[in-house]
């Protein structure tokens, strides 16, 4: 009876810094998807700047909390084009950047600070299903 276990590991060739990284990926991404929705309150048109919208939370949930982007979305879920065109101009003033809400893998869990012990804490856990 064999009792040896295979297992693969596969080396990506991706650095893990700059652009090339999951993190530069999604900044990327995001980036792309900001300027579509911008240019698409741009135009006024409103049903693509709500896709815009819908397909950059999507790419990235961290940014949903995002000053701008919540006003620019209450305003496109209220049909209010001009609004969001005014709160999209604002942003571009103050340089066009999205705020991400992405956690540390080292910061404090919303648990500790509701005074629940976290189960997981300095315990590092790898996903080996590949």
């Amino acid at each position: 009876m064999d009792t040896s276990l295979g297992l693969r590991i596969d080396a990506n060739n991706r650095q893990w810094n700059g652009k090339n990284s999951p993190q530069g990926d999604r900044q990327s991404r995001r980036e792309q998807k900001l300027h579509v929705l911008l240019q698409s309150l741009k135009g006024g048109d409103l049903e693509g700047s709500r896709q815009a919208f819908i397909a950059l939370i999507n790419t990235d949930p961290s940014v949903s909390n995002d000053p701008y982007l919540s006003k620019i979305g209450s305003a496109l879920q209220s049909s209010n084009v001009l609004e969001a065109q005014k709160v999209a101009l604002e942003l571009q003033r103050h340089g066009g950047k999205l705020k991400s809400h992405v956690t540390s893998p080292f910061a404090k869990p919303e648990l500790q600070a509701q005074g629940r012990p976290d189960p997981y804490s300095g315990v590092f856990r790898i996903d080996l299903s590949a």
